[in-house]
């Protein structure tokens, strides 16, 4: 899955590109906070 980030070296400025890390920082924790929950729910 790809999450939208393209971290090539031409993807533009730094703004950008830590825009981009934030993002799938926030994105892999919500994912990582989902499935913690699915896996509770099947205790």
């Amino acid at each position: 899955m790809r999450l939208g980030c393209d971290m090539s070296p031409n993807m533009g400025t730094t703004i950008n590109k830590i825009a981009c890390v934030t993002n799938r920082r926030k994105l892999n924790s919500a994912s990582h906070i989902y499935s913690l929950q699915v896996y509770l729910q099947a205790l």
